[in-house]
């Protein structure tokens, strides 16, 4: 018997749609309290809340790179990749334009405006984001440079 989407749950439901034509391809997740999820809609730039009844709320739309993102490394146009959650409620991702203005690590500070911390390369393309609380760091792979780079919680330097 084939697997489908439903088997070997109950109550399965769908919390929200997303419209692919707008660029909603959610790319990771991070949890918040009271059933909430933050999600990264990579292609549209977003950050957005979504609520157990499916309400979405845009937290961060990133600006559009000049080029329109064209020079970014294996892809040709810009997304965000990773997200994570600190415990007082900070979200951190990553942005990759191909341009060194934009590109690297961003942190979103609750009811705040998103700001970019740490730089990285114009030629990276950062993939993934981990958090070590206890040590103020984030770790993240870069598909296009074969690298993992260490960059402090507080923002400055990434280290390879």
């Amino acid at each position: 018997m084939a697997a489908t989407p439903t088997s070997g749950f109950t109550k399965v439901r769908i919390a929200s749609h997303f419209d692919l034509a707008t660029g909603q391809q959610p790319e990771n997740i991070a949890l918040e309290p009271r059933a909430a999820v933050d999600l990264n809609m990579s292609v549209a730039r977003q950050v957005v809340r979504l609520y157990p009844d499916g309400r979405q709320q845009v937290l961060a739309q990133l600006p559009l790179p000049a080029d329109g993102g064209v020079h970014t490394p294996l892809l040709g146009f810009p997304l965000i990749t990773g997200l994570v959650r600190d415990d007082d409620g900070t979200l951190y991702f990553l942005y990759a334009t191909g341009t060194s203005d934009q590109t690297g690590l961003w942190r979103l500070r609750p009811g705040g405006a998103p700001e970019r911390i740490t730089a990285l390369p114009a030629n990276s393309l950062p993939n993934g984001l981990g958090l070590d609380p206890v040590r103020g760091e984030l770790y993240s792979a870069d598909s296009a440079l074969s690298t993992v780079w260490r960059m402090p919680l507080s923002g400055g330097v990434a280290t390879a």
